[in-house]
């Protein structure tokens, strides 16, 4: 029996373990990303810097547990089989594939698949033509995801439905979050609406389990979290409160001296996004970079600021929402005010922060406002 026929039996009785089968793309040219032991599209894709060939992870591993060359007989003593290129991952992560599920059938980035199948199958809110998000469990007797969705369910049920009335109704309650909103032909639960406590200056949030990035995971306390995986991607984690009301907030990221790359740390004003890239490559997203950088609305550039920041000390997060800016502090040495917008005035705002490769964090809050943020 030839590797191809060996390989593809055990594809079809494993799909997650091996390549995607190349139907489920689209616009698929050549056999660039083809695995040379199984035949499917590559999954986790490695490279043998020798021949160029490239393999699965879970092919090539199953393979050298038997061998000491690659299948085309390669001499690993003289070359190496390696995670291929981060030019060559762009291009693969910019694939087009086809959801696993019959029923959906929907079209994604490669780099996006694994959080839309995770999230595919579950209840999705009764607006979710319009808003595409699941249902949370705190509505989920509703099936709505957040306020904004179940007021727009009980005004549909007499003025229609539309995405111009529930954008108009979202912008309205991004205004005025945390006032009490009356209920339309139903309880509105307005003690479950996102507000961040804020206290005398103190502030309290916890990391939020319910939008965070594949691979991340979260002590029990929801204080630190940690990511370690074999691709180079970003993955975000919010705060599980928005800040609705004008305040100083205030919190701290503890390094963690674990950490390989460096984290990417700031706050958002959305939710609704692909957790599995860094919340500052948007918009809506503001950020401090580790390597003594900042980004918004880039996952490429970006001003310097402040120091580099990695696997020691405390950074300090100041958000001022009365002037609508958002400034740093590296083990109490302040760097500036790094951004300043009307953005920034507006709730709910959400604290983040993104990991890549191998990267940690604790997160300190309860303390107060250092007085050089408010100077």
């Amino acid at each position: 029996m030839c590797i191809r026929d060996r390989y593809q039996r055990r594809v079809h009785g494993d799909q997650q373990q091996y390549g995607y089968a190349k139907e489920r793309f689209t616009g698929l040219i050549g056999e660039t990303f083809d695995c040379s032991i199984c035949y499917n599209v590559v999954r986790d894709p490695k490279e043998c810097h020798g021949c160029g060939s490239m393999f699965c992870s879970s092919c090539i591993e199953d393979w050298l547990k038997k061998r000491k060359e690659c299948p085309t007989r390669c001499d690993l003593s003289k070359t190496k089989i390696e995670r291929i290129s981060k030019a060559l991952m762009r291009i693969y992560n910019d694939l087009d594939i086809k959801c696993q599920y019959e029923s959906c059938g929907k079209v994604v980035k490669l780099c996006d698949l694994e959080e839309h199948e995770k999230k595919c199958q579950l209840p999705k809110c009764i607006n979710f033509d319009v808003c595409q998000n699941i249902s949370k469990p705190e509505y989920s007797n509703m099936r709505v995801c957040d306020l904004s969705c179940l007021l727009h369910k009980n005004i549909k049920n007499v003025f229609g439905d539309g995405e111009k009335e529930l954008q108009q109704i979202k912008d309205f309650m991004k205004q005025y979050m945390g006032q009490p909103i009356p209920a339309i032909g139903g309880n509105l639960p307005s003690s479950n609406l996102a507000r961040a406590s804020i206290s005398n200056g103190i502030t309290e949030f916890k990391w939020d389990t319910n939008n965070i990035g594949t691979g991340i995971i979260v002590s029990q306390d929801k204080k630190h979290v940690f990511l370690k995986e074999t691709l180079y991607m970003f993955r975000t984690v919010i705060g599980d409160l928005g800040f609705a009301q004008p305040g100083v907030y205030y919190w701290e990221i503890i390094a963690d001296s674990q950490t390989e790359n460096e984290l990417k740390i700031g706050v958002t004003t959305r939710r609704d996004f692909n957790f599995n890239s860094a919340f500052c490559d948007y918009e809506h997203g503001f950020a401090y970079y580790g390597l003594g950088q900042l980004r918004h609305n880039s996952n490429a550039s970006g001003p310097q600021y402040g120091k580099k920041f990695k696997k020691n000390g405390v950074l300090g997060v100041c958000l001022d929402m009365n002037k609508g800016t958002l400034s740093f502090a590296l083990d109490n040495e302040y760097f500036g005010v790094a951004y300043s917008s009307e953005s920034l005035k507006v709730g709910p705002i959400y604290p983040a922060i993104s990991l890549l490769h191998c990267a940690g964090c604790t997160l300190r809050t309860g303390t107060a406002v250092p007085q050089y943020f408010t100077r």
